[in-house]
């Protein structure tokens, strides 16, 4: 369920960095840590420099506080983006 919130926030919100811009842009399989059956994808964009940035679903207002697990409370953003707000409230 998890990992299908985070699609559907691709799908429904867009693959761009609400921060950013920049634009996840291809799906990469990969095993989950600790686990040698499960797989998921993790959506990536690729900045100037060449290199991956995966992308995240954030929560608009965090969990930490009160913030749901809903649709309407996620945006899509990339890793530093998303490391660099950590818990505030804004973008």
């Amino acid at each position: 369920a998890r990992h299908g919130q985070r699609y559907q926030t691709f799908f429904t919100k867009g693959c761009n960095c609400v921060v950013c811009g920049i634009k996840g842009s291809f799906f990469a399989k990969e095993r989950t840590t600790g686990s040698n059956e499960a797989f998921h994808l993790n959506l990536y964009a690729v900045n100037e420099n060449g290199e991956e940035v995966l992308m995240t679903k954030d929560h608009i207002i965090p969990k930490s506080k009160g913030g749901k697990n809903t649709i309407d409370n996620y945006q899509t953003m990339c890793c530093k983006c998303n490391f660099e707000k950590g818990n505030k409230l804004e973008k």
